[in-house]
């Protein structure tokens, strides 16, 4: 589970609230020429501060996003901080009473503090940032945390996620990219009477679970009931779709590979490569890293009850906290990470994806949002994992995840 901050942010974040702002006077500047930049600052002479989560590749991307911006934007200039001790650079200034304007980092960080600033509700909203980006990409609550449906988060790289499969083995044995549970079923089958490994997970980080689940269901009973099972309301857990899903993973649960519930996600990499497994779930990057040396795998979307299919990806988040005090330069600077400049930057520096064009797209995460939005992603997928193993069945599975919820 992660960490909470927020009983010292909430009790050090009033102090803020009585820092002065900014002095800062309009200098007469001349506007931008045609064709300059879509995307305009009015031109102030005035700076805001950016502090950046460095996963140890990032520096040189971000440097070069700082020069693309303040090029495009005359007078304005980025105190960029780029740490992998981002968390920490954050919350030493909230608790100092000098915000960031404009913060890049992930929730699933181990200190917690995007967390923990969800939990406090203090971030702003990012109603203008949505307005001019692609469609679809906010649509999904880990940008949505609370139950008003407004945007406080905002994703920036992506990474897609699905099946990963031979591509040899699936051909040469006359199988299909499976659409539907059904298909996926036919395939296990198939594949155990020709004595070939079908499937294998990674038992002992199962976190795949949640968007497997969200793929298979939401093309079936659509975003909105989706959500409300995210959100873990009762209610919601009573769809006999749930049922459903998990009476497919029962009809598959002897056809898996022996011992995978024990897997780390390691492990089914390597049952992929050494042919110990047709399918394994996974990511681009996990694509990249399999193909390194030809391209044997190929990639597809998660299975839908339906036969639709939607594309679930994670992200790493960016945000704005509600102490910013330049917080309307920060959502121009949020706006322009949108723009083909900026995504080929980083497709060019780091080989990641900016999303900048409408599409469809999940990013499952359960939050209980009349607990704080505590997650119960871990006792969701502990559960899938009973499942295999034969300890819970399709009977049980919503009567444990309401008890879950209760819990809460």
């Amino acid at each position: 589970m992660k960490k909470f901050l927020s009983i010292l942010l909430a009790a050090l974040m009033m102090l803020s609230a009585f820092a002065g702002c900014s002095d800062e006077k309009p200098e007469e500047v001349e506007p931008p020429k045609e064709g300059e930049s879509e995307i305009v600052v009015s031109a102030l002479q005035k700076s805001f501060t950016a502090v950046i989560y460095d996963s140890g590749e990032d520096e040189a991307f971000w440097k070069e996003v700082k020069a693309a911006f303040e090029s495009a934007n005359q007078g304005v200039t980025i105190n960029m901080v780029i740490s992998k001790d981002a968390a920490y650079e954050v919350r030493d200034r909230i608790l100092a009473g000098n915000s960031p304007d404009f913060v890049y980092l992930p929730s699933s960080e181990e200190s917690g503090v995007t967390t923990a600033l969800i939990k406090d509700k203090a971030l702003l909203s990012l109603e203008s940032v949505e307005s001019s980006a692609p469609d679809g990409i906010f649509e999904n609550n880990l940008c949505k945390p609370f139950e008003d449906g407004v945007s406080y988060l905002a994703p920036l790289f992506v990474e897609t996620e699905g099946l990963i499969y031979n591509k040899e083995t699936l051909s040469s044995n006359g199988f299909s990219v499976p659409q539907t549970w059904d298909d996926f079923i036919a395939i296990a089958k198939a594949c155990d009477n020709k004595n070939i490994k079908f499937f294998t997970y990674a038992g002992a980080e199962p976190e795949e679970y949640v968007n497997i689940f969200a793929a298979a269901l939401t093309p079936a009973i659509g975003t909105s009931e989706m959500n409300k099972l995210l959100a873990c309301e009762e209610e919601a857990w009573k769809n006999d779709a749930v049922k459903t899903f998990v009476e497919k993973i029962e009809s598959v649960t002897k056809l898996v590979v022996s011992g995978s519930s024990t897997k780390t996600k390691e492990d089914t990499l390597e049952n992929l490569k050494d042919g110990k497994a047709l399918f394994i779930s996974g990511n681009g990057k996990d694509l990249e890293e399999l193909n390194k040396d030809g391209e044997k795998y190929a990639i597809c979307n998660y299975p839908s009850l339906s036969g639709s299919s939607v594309q679930t990806v994670s992200f790493t988040e960016m945000y704005i906290p509600v102490e910013a005090k330049e917080a309307e330069t920060a959502k121009q600077f949020m706006s322009f990470l949108y723009s083909e400049t900026v995504a080929n930057l980083a497709k060019d520096k780091l080989g990641k994806e900016i999303p900048v064009s409408g599409t469809t797209v999940i990013a499952p995460e359960f939050t209980v949002k009349s607990a704080s939005n505590a997650t119960l992603s871990d006792e969701f997928c502990g559960l899938i994992v009973d499942v295999f193993k034969g300890n819970v069945t399709s009977e049980k599975f919503a009567e444990k995840m309401l008890e879950y919820i209760k819990e809460y």
